[in-house]
């Protein structure tokens, strides 16, 4: 993971916000349950002047000053402190009991109160990918069908417009 953080902090440097932004976010989605990883994004979210994106990232942290504070409450409002869409927009995936006290705390309020609200909680689970172990998917029976229709029909529609072409000009100059 450090060489990650170095292209993140190289990115950083040559002012590429965005493709820094980018690298974290799949570090979050790799690492749910490191929360520093999110502490980063949302700093860099701050520093570019987005305090509600800032907010969604450092909703789990406990707050460290006044900035913090203030970005989460003014993304807890950008979504009506409701915590149903608050629990879908910052999508946690990582083991819940890995959780410090107080990030634990916010997310048993925010399903509370999505429960509350929608008798539903926003419940993500782990994307569980290994690299290089993929499989084929299986494709039925009538997928294949339709596609050999199709393509009979590509080939077959020139083929019948010049017979149809042909009837024409014959019905033209030979009756």
């Amino acid at each position: 993971m450090g060489n990650h953080f170095y292209k993140i902090e190289q990115d950083l440097k040559t002012g590429k916000k965005k493709k820094a932004c980018d690298r974290l976010r799949n570090l979050i989605n790799e690492y749910p349950d490191d929360l520093s990883l999110r502490e980063k994004l949302a700093q860099i979210y701050y520093e570019a002047g987005f305090k509600d994106e800032a907010g969604k990232f450092w909703i789990l942290s406990e707050p460290q000053n006044f900035e913090m504070k203030e970005a989460v409450e003014l993304y807890r409002c950008s979504l009506s402190n409701s915590g149903n869409a608050i629990l879908k927009d910052i999508i946690f995936r990582g083991d819940k009991n890995k959780l410090p006290v107080y990030a634990l705390n916010i997310i048993k309020e925010l399903e509370a109160d999505s429960f509350k609200k929608t008798k539903h909680i926003p419940d993500f689970k782990r994307k569980r990918r290994e690299k290089g172990n993929y499989t084929e998917s299986e494709d039925s029976f009538l997928s294949k069908a339709g596609f050999v229709l199709l393509i009979a029909a590509i080939i077959l529609l020139p083929f019948l417009g010049l017979v149809k072409l042909g009837e024409i000009i014959d019905s033209i100059f030979f009756r």
